[in-house]
């Protein structure tokens, strides 16, 4: 800090100098020790607009800097491993009437020590949220079994505009609910809303003038849901309701994305209006029985659909008493984008999509491309499984000539995956320009299977094969066809 004649040439930059270069610290605990250096530094690090604490041990650390700290916060990121919620609640009321931009605060521990976490620090215990009145972004990630107590009806979040819950517990003695905390009279400016990995109250209910993007993800307890917001344009629903939920209520006529992974069905689920939804995401069984709970349903019910995902799952064991479950994608709308995630679990996929590409008779768009993306497990099934019949599959042909784009990703290299792609070019022609596989990141892939691969390509078609070095996903081969008198 001083040269050869003992002159202090970092004390003599001008404060707004320091305080810029404390704030490229790693930490706010390292800015407060410059403090030591003369009496100038004792008050610069009190003015920094942001704060951060990682790997803390003990949240009484954070709550004794913020004490010293008197400027307004912009930003405030805390990652720790103690889950004593009577230090959680301190910190909070610490910084609720000086923050105004974003909160980031998450208790961090192993995923295995997360009960004996929460035990020891009182698993009925519950945390009082202050109100943040200025506060624009906030994200508070905990323990399962600690609860949380929203303000008071009085307490009103009005510039927030991001709220992220996870792995809590939303206290039943708040004085008020959490569909009544993030509603207009709670949080009038908030436009995303995501919450996972919570346990909530059973009635649910959203109603927000503001709201653009809702995300619900493994919530425990709901029995009915009802989110009524103008402005939606995103709902995104995971793994919430369960075959006991009474009931759901949907009104969002400006809803473009809809992911509903979870249960459907419409006699319990109800949308208001029919919102122009341009990308949906569903779910289903490829073998189950009869009543296995999905959302392919709503394949049928947004006709208009252009980007329809379809994540389906085979179960472990296949048996006898399991059937075919395709019926409610035999007819898809007018789509322009198809992805059909496979959750193989070690079983053959080509017979599965022979036989739903044959029922699936009207895609009545030229230019749609179809996603495929696997995910095998590490055993395959026996060759008597019902997933290899039909066997007709690996001489007769189907008609896929709207295709133009086929990308299948996360191939293992497997002898029945290779032939799908054998197949699938033969179904495609001649409207298919282009192919791109994939293979995963774990698999090393021979010259022999590269070569094989182009093989199959024909007059026309432009194959692009990518590989996966030192984890980074690379252009391997990039092969064109020609076609004949070009």
């Amino acid at each position: 800090m001083a040269d050869g004649g003992g002159y202090d040439l970092l004390t003599a930059l001008p404060d707004d100098v320091l305080r810029l270069i404390l704030a490229h610290l790693p930490s706010t605990v390292e800015a407060a020790r410059t403090s030591v250096l003369s009496r100038r530094w004792r008050s610069l690090w009190t003015n920094l607009p942001q704060l951060r604490f990682a790997d803390v041990t003990d949240l009484a650390h954070v709550a004794a800097v913020l004490r010293h700290h008197s400027a307004p916060v912009l930003l405030l990121r805390i990652e720790s491993s103690d889950p004593a919620p009577e230090k959680i609640a301190a910190v909070l009321d610490l910084v609720a009437p000086r923050l105004q931009g974003k909160l980031l605060f998450d208790i961090i521990t192993p995923g295995d020590q997360n009960s004996v976490a929460a035990a020891a620090a009182g698993i009925r215990s519950a945390i009082q949220i202050p109100c943040f009145e200025k506060a624009t972004e906030i994200t508070i990630g905990v323990l399962r079994g600690i609860g949380i107590r929203l303000p008071p009806p009085s307490g009103v979040f009005v510039r927030l505009t991001a709220l992220s819950l996870s792995h809590c517990r939303l206290d039943y003695q708040s004085q008020r609910d959490l569909g009544g905390a993030v509603s207009s009279e709670g949080c009038p400016s908030l436009r995303e809303l995501r919450i996972r990995d919570a346990d909530v109250v059973p009635n649910l209910a959203i109603r927000s003038e503001s709201l653009r993007l809702v995300q619900l993800s493994r919530l425990e307890g709901i029995r009915q849901l009802t989110i009524s917001a103008p402005a939606l344009t995103e709902l995104d629903l995971y793994a919430c309701l369960l075959w006991r939920t009474q009931f759901a209520h949907i009104s969002a006529p400006a809803l473009e994305t809809l992911h509903w992974v979870d249960f459907f069905s419409s006699s319990s689920v109800r949308f208001d209006e029919k919102p122009n939804v341009h990308r949906l995401s569903v779910y289903g069984m490829v073998y189950g029985r009869r009543n296995t709970p999905d959302s392919l349903q709503l394949v049928q019910h947004f006709t208009e659909t252009r980007d329809v995902h379809l994540s389906l799952v085979y179960p472990s064991i296949i048996d006898m008493s399991c059937e075919l479950l395709v019926q409610a994608v035999k007819k898809l709308p007018a789509v322009e984008i198809l992805s059909l995630r496979l959750l193989t679990i070690g079983h053959t996929f080509g017979p599965y999509v022979y036989r739903y590409k044959g029922a699936e008779a009207e895609v009545r768009r030229s230019h749609c491309g179809i996603v495929y993306l696997f995910n095998d497990g590490e055993v395959p099934c026996s060759s008597g499984c019902v997933c290899y019949k039909p066997q007709a599959w690996k001489r007769k042909n189907i008609s896929l000539n709207f295709l133009q784009k086929v990308e299948i990703n996360n191939l293992s290299g497997a002898e029945c995956q290779i032939y799908f792609v054998k197949r699938l070019l033969r179904w495609t022609m001649p409207e298919l320009k282009t192919i791109t596989l994939s293979f995963d990141p774990s698999v090393t892939v021979s010259e022999e299977v590269s070569r094989k691969l182009l093989s199959f390509s024909t007059p026309g078609i432009c194959m692009e094969i990518y590989l996966h070095r030192n984890g980074t996903r690379v252009k391997s081969i990039w092969f064109v066809h020609s076609a004949p008198g070009t």
